[in-house]
């Protein structure tokens, strides 16, 4: 062990911290050249003449972070601005840029969902979950629009927020569960107007509707799910003055009821689409009840004759526009012009006949009675939140598309 340990000592010197390889250059060893060992000292993956990055290449160094460190920002120039300008900006958005800027900062948030950025809402053919439909009615729309929609349920969520200020909501077509509309419906109490096109109603859902005392216009048309004990809740709203209920799925005795129970102070009716339902006696009826009708809608009822139409335009002394398209039993005497003219005696502004005569008694008709249009609009207008030549509009309230 002493022999091992001496021949190390031999080999190393304490003072120099050099090898003393004296004896050992039969054995071809020597010792590096100066420079080589600076070198050798360093890291070789250091050296510039390498081809290998050295180990920890391209990390963040102090020096790094000094050189690159971001400007700090004394003072945010939109601190100066008044809200009241901010809010000014923010209303020349589209909804889209308005979400986005919502994520810059907690205030831009704060100022972005004020109330007054988002009365009118249209959305029209997305799809959506519930929960997102009742955080953007909790923001206090005013006039929204979701027609054509799909709405999904997630987690069984329900509407649970009260909706006071929801004056315009238009559901046409959209694809969601009776339960989930009845809930939506359970939170307004102050519509104005409402479209539940193509959608399937209960009389929950009829007993909701009721409770908008304030209720003007009202689409019904194409529903489901309307019977006798639904249809008394819609007739006991009497400040309704639009009405939509064509092609809605009804039985005949709900049909005669409806009629005969009708609002006296309708003044825009849609009854088309009814098919053999509805009789002469019905629309005599329906003449009789309501005196203050100015729109007037009975296309596609089969079953009417001449007889009922001398009724409408003898008793009805405020009318100024009838569709009567496609009654296919009306005699050609009807449209004679000298009978025609004197029953119409220029009160009527709009006569939309599709299907019951030729374009001569047309042409005819419209340039011997004056003040007034023949075949003007085909589709009905009637309580409905947009006419089918213009998107862009909530009952006549400009509101763009938002997405």
């Amino acid at each position: 062990m002493n022999l091992e340990v001496s021949r190390v000592n031999k080999l190393t010197s304490r003072n120099s911290g050099t090898m003393n390889l004296s004896g050992y250059e039969d054995l071809g060893v020597s010792l590096l050249k100066k420079e080589n060992s600076e070198v050798s000292k360093r890291s070789r993956y250091l050296n510039p003449n390498s081809t290998i990055w050295p180990m920890g290449y391209g990390l963040v160094t102090s020096v790094y972070k000094y050189k690159h460190k971001k400007r700090i920002v004394n003072h945010n120039q939109f601190d100066g601005l008044p809200e009241e300008l901010m809010l000014y900006i923010f209303k020349m958005l589209d909804k889209p840029t308005l979400i986005k800027c919502a994520f810059v900062c907690k205030e831009w948030k704060r100022i972005t969902y004020d109330e007054s950025l988002w009365h009118s809402l249209n959305i029209p053919c997305r799809r959506m979950s519930l929960m997102t439909l009742d955080n953007i009615l909790r923001r206090n729309v005013r006039f929204l629009s979701i027609s054509h929609s799909n709405i999904y349920v997630d987690n069984g969520h329900l509407f649970e927020t009260l909706l006071p200020k929801l004056q315009y909501l238009d559901v046409s077509a959209v694809y969601i569960n009776v339960q989930i509309l009845n809930s939506l419906l359970n939170q307004c109490s102050n519509l104005v107007k409402l479209s539940l096109e193509n959608c399937r109603l209960n009389q929950a859902c009829c007993q909701n509707i009721e409770r908008n005392t304030k209720l003007k216009v009202l689409n019904l048309s194409s529903t489901r799910g309307l019977d006798i004990c639904g249809l008394k809740s819609i007739i006991s709203l009497k400040n309704l003055e639009e009405l939509n209920v064509s092609w809605a799925q009804m039985s005949d005795d709900d049909v005669h009821f409806l009629i005969s129970n009708m609002i006296p102070t309708i003044k825009c009716l849609n009854i088309s689409g009814f098919l053999k339902q509805i009789a002469d006696y019905d629309l005599i009826s329906l003449t009789r009840r309501c005196p203050q009708l100015i729109e007037l809608d009975i296309s596609d009822n089969l079953a009417i004759t001449s007889d009922s139409l001398d009724c409408i335009l003898q008793n009805q002394p405020n009318l100024k526009v009838l569709s009567m398209s496609r009654c296919y039993n009306v005699g050609v005497s009807f449209f004679q012009f000298n009978t025609l003219k004197v029953k119409i005696d220029n009160k009527l502004k709009e006569l939309n006949v599709f299907g019951l005569a030729n374009q001569e008694i047309y042409s005819t008709i419209s340039a011997h009675i004056a003040n007034m249009d023949v075949n003007k609009n085909m589709f009905s207008r009637i309580a409905r939140p947009k006419p089918f030549d213009n998107r862009q509009t909530i009952w006549e309230i400009p509101v763009p598309i938002d997405c």
